[in-house]
């Protein structure tokens, strides 16, 4: 059993109840100074006295379905689903109306800097189409519009939850398995909180770095199997608690960490993204799918 005490910040009822979900690294949640590739300023990072003693145990929610929508951006306006007879707005209503009550779930949706789709890039600029990553289940839903998002939504989650075969094409939408080993989401929406948007530029650079000398970083539009998209994605939540760092590994863990800084980012890709392990004094929430795909 790892001695409870190393864990500062985090209460043994948070971490025992961490352990029963992933797997508790019993390594430092940092790394030295000298092992960072980038050059920070320590007061981007710098928390509120409340942000540091407030515990980050079930401070926020871990989705069982969550909606990651391409815009090419990096910020929004505050509420980026709020514009009237769009696709964005359409996707909002039917993910958090229909789709929730109707399959009895937990829903969560990000617009991301994941880049538009050149096919039709006028109807996706207009926000009129969109493309759109399932998680937990690595599956994309290609060609969404105002017209078809319900329908499309609800008959590919009946698919997931029955374990149907995965269709190639469905009311219009290519449907398609995504490879990444892993997703690495930082919140950048500085139209909500200035600290994200300064915090999360400086983390995908780090990030980045350590990535490409482990291999596994991909360029936009590499899609080659096995890597780790770092993509930045609007308001998550607890932004006092920023860099807020959201993680979903291809084999069905999810976590959601807070309170990180560089310091952090070389720790998480060993221990997290390599061995599917978390630091508990930096998890807000944590869940294990029985993903099938």
């Amino acid at each position: 059993m790892f001695v409870l005490k190393k864990f500062l910040n985090s209460s043994d009822a948070a971490i025992e109840a961490v352990s029963k979900i992933v797997p508790v690294s019993t390594e430092p949640a940092t790394c030295d100074a000298s092992e960072c590739h980038t050059r920070y300023s320590a007061s981007c990072f710098k928390l509120s006295p409340a942000a540091v003693s407030t515990p980050l145990w079930e401070s926020a929610k871990a989705p069982e379905l969550h909606l990651l929508v391409s815009t090419g951006k990096t910020d929004w306006s505050h509420d980026a689903f709020d514009a009237p007879n769009t696709v964005l707005n359409k996707i909002s209503q039917t993910v958090n109306g229909v789709i929730s009550k109707e399959f009895n779930i937990s829903t969560k949706i990000n617009t991301t800097s994941l880049a538009l789709n050149p096919d039709d890039f006028e109807a996706y600029s207009k926000q009129k189409k969109c493309d759109v990553l399932l998680m937990p289940y690595f599956v994309w839903c290609k060609g969404i519009t105002i017209e078809n998002c319900e329908t499309v939504l609800k008959d590919l989650l009946s698919a997931f939850v029955n374990q149907q075969p995965l269709p190639e094409s469905l009311h219009g939408c290519t449907i398609e398995r995504d490879y990444s080993k892993s997703y690495i989401l930082l919140c950048s929406h500085r139209t909500r909180d200035k600290k994200c948007g300064i915090t999360a530029p400086i983390m995908k650079k780090e990030f980045d770095s350590q990535l490409r000398e482990l291999e596994l970083y991909r360029d936009p539009g590499d899609d080659r199997p096995g890597g780790v998209p770092v993509i930045f994605v609007n308001h998550v939540g607890g932004h006092k608690f920023a860099a807020n760092v959201l993680i979903y590994n291809r084999e069905g863990e999810f976590v959601w960490f807070g309170r990180c800084t560089p310091l952090n980012v070389k720790p998480i890709l060993q221990e997290t993204i390599g061995k599917g392990k978390v630091f508990p004094e930096l998890v807000r929430n944590a869940r294990k799918y029985a993903v099938t795909w």
